[in-house]
């Protein structure tokens, strides 16, 4: 009995191409759900996080990135966190920080829209606690500037004052600078203008001696 050894290469090469062209389709589809899940995620992180640091002598350090940025996720997640499902929710960070007992009272303006301010423990960067109220212990600072009216007023009569108390003969030296500097731009224009009229007087000259001396020179050559 003989062996059709074509037709057999022929289905093999089918049913590997049909193979590769669904793999290449589920590759593809994979990718998409990818995708969607990596959008989901983002769609999720939409509140602005300060995270604070105590560095010290009553100094904080302040880091807000968009590695900080936070959402609400369920408890239970899988695909490297890109999916998360279950019934409890918290806030957590971008790169998988949980802010601890995080709630919607926490929330303050950032950049005109909802945000969290959070303090990192010193000891173990990965806890993070919201901060409800922030207290500033130095606003009596601000009593001290005086409003912008006030300062443009005292200004104003600063120069005033500085200007009436100059002597007379600055005064008098300013006007007198002031009248040198236009004379000498009168005369300026007066002694250009002479100048270009001379040199127009002069080039129409030049240019009817040139008109007589060809004429003369063909008038001598002509047979």
């Amino acid at each position: 009995m003989a062996v059709n050894f074509f037709g057999i290469g022929g289905m093999l090469l089918d049913i590997l191409t049909k193979g590769l062209f669904w793999a290449v389709i589920l590759f593809f589809m994979l990718l998409i759900a990818f995708g969607i899940l990596v959008i989901r995620k983002n769609k999720k992180l939409q509140y602005f996080t300060a995270i604070i640091t105590d560095i010290g002598g009553g100094k904080i350090g302040l880091e807000m990135s968009k590695k900080t940025r936070s959402g609400w996720f369920k408890s239970g997640t899988f695909l490297f966190g890109l999916f998360d499902y279950g019934r409890e929710e918290y806030l957590k960070t971008k790169d998988g920080r949980k802010i601890q007992c995080g709630s919607s009272v926490d929330f303050h303006e950032i950049n005109g829209r909802r945000g969290l301010i959070v303090k990192r423990k010193d000891d173990d960067p990965h806890i993070l606690v919201p901060l409800t109220k922030i207290e500033i212990s130095n606003l009596k600072l601000i009593g001290v500037i005086a409003p912008a009216d006030f300062r443009d007023a005292s200004v104003d009569i600063i120069k005033q004052a500085v200007k009436e108390t100059k002597p007379q003969w600055e005064q008098i030296v300013q006007w007198i600078m002031l009248g040198g500097v236009i004379i000498f731009a009168l005369i300026s224009i007066i002694l250009i203008t002479q100048m270009v009229q001379r040199g127009q007087a002069e080039a129409k000259e030049l240019i009817l001696a040139a008109g007589q001396c060809g004429a003369n020179f063909i008038a001598t050559t002509a047979p």
